[in-house]
């Protein structure tokens, strides 16, 4: 009888999966620093691409991995693992992702090669987990726990990681963690221990290099050397001092940046001129010397405008540590560290999240220029989610005025499209869905250029009508500051929003204009995307800052990864002619939970991302937390008698799981968002078990069936289920643009339903009869 896996061996197993899932994490954060949106969903496909293809691998050519012990071959995978985790980083980072605002032959060429050699790690990684399980077949539970184990730990501890080091530096550490497996996998005194050892050791000689020198530098896209840099899990901050004669300093977050308003301590407060902020000032000047809340410091322009203004307490809701350490600490001798002032309550995460879980009514609310979640949301204007400027957010910001409290956002006329006029859309649709009668009543706009003269908007809102008297100080305030009001109740309207105070509804002027600028909500938050999908190829009207168009980057993103599926998968495939191919009816089931469990994913990342509070905590918790209980799913289908009957339970359970939490899940967490964030998290980790354990069993199950009709087909159904899960991820962002998150989960829902019909009537085998007694 063979050997089961020694103890060492499952530890090995445990670090190779959770390096794997920490260098999923960090290629998200990497290449949305890099380029310019969340690349989550990219991340997610070259992980199970690189799964895949090592697993097909392991099944089509075992004799490359039988030329060696088991325990030798793992050691040398795994060593091959941490030297790509090495090398790796150093190329991403050298690469040139210039794009100049245009999508060019060089732009697809470098995130082809990005892709490329960001699957490398990914697809060694996953010969190592599929051979483990290939060669202690009898001992699959151990196995399973040892990698859903680790890839559980890498998940959640990479994301207090980054606040210490860049990711490009952790991921260079990973390089260190399976150095270290490749040792415990290694049989004593063999030369496979000597080299884990020594790869391992250089790989934390190259991680310390990293961390104290240039050599794995990502460059900020500025190409201007910066004074102070910070990474956090949400972005790298950087800080430049104010030049001589300047009167601010920069400060970006990825492709993002807020003037620092020079203001040494002890010295006045700036006035809100000088800050280029009047229409802001004038929503302070409307309200009480009270109590006001902004949401998004940045480099604190908003935080000394409610100072000047003589607020009593200004609290301060802003969603990244390293915005207030930068400019509070490493720029506090030119900032004058507003955020620590005296008359200030600095608080530091979502600013919804954090609203909600606060019992307190202002006299405003003001939220200026503020670009959530995505740091870098605005300068590609789409596939990130921007939760701040939805209609239940506004109407969670009227909840928590006081009787004559106003709301205040301030966005740029045009930047990526009519920012500012959405905002007012907005504005009317949530005054409008409160049983307001006429919202055009509760809104003026006002409008004005900021310090670097672009013409912007400030919405100012209140949940009830202005009065005559309100409206003639109004007026008054703006003629005296140079501000033009835009729209109030009588007038006057200013460009497009004369036609927007004609037409019979906002929704009737939105509908027909010629950007989308209905009232985002939480199903599609997607604020800074305007562009509709008819428009896909068509110019952009003149007078835009437009990046690469998304749409483009999408169907781009799309052909690299097809690309890449077909080099992984149905190359191989169709090469291996000695192999009999399964019929195209058997393998419907794997295409079908393998597009549906994509789609699932990437709604529910979103879904959690506000109740967690930071996209890169929901990112994690969700993998880890389906990971886990896909694998007890697994594992559940070794102990059940009849594999019909279970799968066909199994699936319906998902079917209907991902259907109710298609309409279900986002009222109950938005009801639950006041617990503690521990709280949360373990809430999160329960409500997602019933849908691990339930779409975790149809894999195992289904492979057991497949190559019991069709022997030897096992590759063809990974094959499939990799290509529909690449195609799944690309797809759930596209759906979930276009037609919003639901729409997203049903079309999983659907894709669950076609699995179970393909259980109910596909055909099975012969049931063994049972022997002689």
């Amino acid at each position: 009888m063979p050997e089961g896996p020694p103890a060492r061996a499952l530890v090995a197993v445990g670090l190779v999966a959770g390096s794997v899932l920490a260098f999923q994490v960090l290629l998200t954060r990497l290449l949305s620093a890099i380029l310019f949106y969340h690349f989550g969903f990219l991340s997610i496909s070259l992980a199970l691409l690189g799964a895949g293809a090592g697993a097909i691998a392991v099944y089509l050519k075992p004799g490359w991995f039988a030329r060696a012990s088991s325990l030798s071959m793992l050691a040398r995978l795994s060593a091959l693992v941490a030297a790509l985790l090495v090398v790796v980083p150093f190329v991403l980072v050298r690469l040139n992702y210039d794009f100049a605002g245009a999508l060019t032959v060089h732009f697809a060429v470098t995130l082809a090669v990005a892709c490329l050699l960001a699957a490398l790690p990914f697809t060694a990684a996953g010969v190592v987990i599929a051979l483990a399980i290939r060669d202690w077949t009898s001992w699959a539970g151990r196995v399973y726990a040892a990698d859903l184990a680790g890839a559980g730990v890498g998940a959640l501890a990479v994301v207090p990681a980054l606040r210490l080091l860049d990711p490009a530096t952790l991921i260079v550490g990973l390089g260190l963690v399976t150095g270290v497996a490749a040792v415990l996998f290694a049989p004593p005194g063999g030369t496979e221990r000597r080299v884990g050892a020594a790869v391992a050791a250089a790989a934390g000689l190259m991680a310390v290099a990293a961390a104290a020198t240039s050599l794995y530098y990502l460059k900020p896209f500025t190409h201007l050397k910066p004074a102070y840099e910070r990474w956090t899990p949400l972005s790298r901050v950087i800080g430049y001092p104010p030049k001589a004669g300047s009167p601010n300093g920069l400060l970006f977050y990825d492709r993002v940046y807020a003037p620092v308003p020079l203001r040494p301590r002890g010295t006045p407060l700036p006035s809100a001129r000088k800050l280029s902020l009047l229409p802001q000032a004038i929503g302070h000047q409307l309200t009480a010397p009270g109590r006001v809340l902004v949401i998004g410091g940045g480099g604190g322009r908003d935080i000394y405008n409610a100072l000047e203004a003589g607020k009593r307490r200004v609290d301060v809701i802003e969603l990244n540590r390293g915005i207030v350490d930068m400019v509070d600490d490493d720029m506090g001798r030119w900032s004058g560290s507003p955020y620590s002032l005296p008359r200030v309550h600095t608080s530091v995460g979502d600013g919804r999240s954090v609203l909600a879980r606060r019992s307190a009514h202002y006299d405003e609310i003001h939220i200026g220029f503020t670009d959530t979640l995505s740091a870098n949301s605005a300068t590609a204007f789409a596939l990130t989610e921007a939760n701040l400027y939805t209609v239940e957010a506004f109407d969670e910001y009227l909840d928590h005025l006081r009787p004559n409290g106003l709301l205040s956002v301030s966005r740029l006329y045009r930047l990526v499209g009519d920012e500012a006029l959405r905002t007012t859309v907005l504005a009317l649709d949530a005054l409008k869905r409160r049983g307001v009668r006429h919202p055009e009543r509760n809104v003026v706009m006002l409008m004005s250029h900021d310090i670097l003269h672009e013409l912007f908007g400030t919405v100012l809102m209140r949940p009830r009508a202005w009065t005559a008297a309100e409206l003639r100080k109004v007026r008054r305030l703006a003629a005296g500051a140079g501000v033009r009001v835009g729209y109030a109740p009588g007038g006057p309207y200013y460009r497009e929003w004369a036609q927007l105070a004609r037409a019979p509804s906002p929704q009737a002027f939105c509908s027909g204009y010629r950007l989308n600028v209905c009232a985002p909500t939480d199903d599609k938050p997607f604020f800074f995307n305007m562009k509709r999908l008819g428009d896909l190829g068509s110019a952009p009207p003149p007078g835009y800052i437009y990046s690469i168009d998304p749409f483009r980057i999408l169907l781009l993103t799309l052909g690299i990864l097809l690309g890449l599926a077909a080099l992984a998968f149905v190359l191989p495939l169709v090469l291996a002619r000695r192999r009999r191919r399964p019929t195209v009816a058997s393998l419907g089931l794997f295409a079908a939970i393998g597009l549906g469990f994509l789609l699932l994913e990437v709604a529910l990342i979103q879904r959690f991302v506000l109740f967690l509070g930071f996209p890169t905590y929901a990112l994690s918790v969700v993998l880890f937390a389906l990971l886990l209980f896909t694998g007890v799913g697994s594992l559940v289908t070794t102990r059940v008698a009849d594999p019909r009957r279970a799968l066909i339970i199994a699936l319906s359970a998902a079917t209907a799981l991902i259907a109710v939490g298609a309409f279900a899940l986002q009222p109950l967490l938005r009801g639950l968002i006041e617990l503690p964030f521990a709280a949360r998290v373990a809430l999160t980790v329960v409500i997602l078990a019933p849908y691990g354990v339930s779409m975790g069993m149809a894999m195992p199950i289904g492979l057991k069936r497949l190559e019991a009709l069709h022997p030897g087909a096992v590759p063809w159904a990974w094959g499939i289920n990799g290509i529909m899960s690449v195609l799944g991820s690309v797809l759930a962002v596209a759906v979930a643009i276009t037609a919003g998150f639901t729409v997203t989960t049903l079309l999983a829902a659907l894709c669950y339903l076609a699995a179970l019909l393909h259980a109910l009537l596909g055909r099975w085998p012969a049931a063994r009869p049972a022997p002689p007694q």
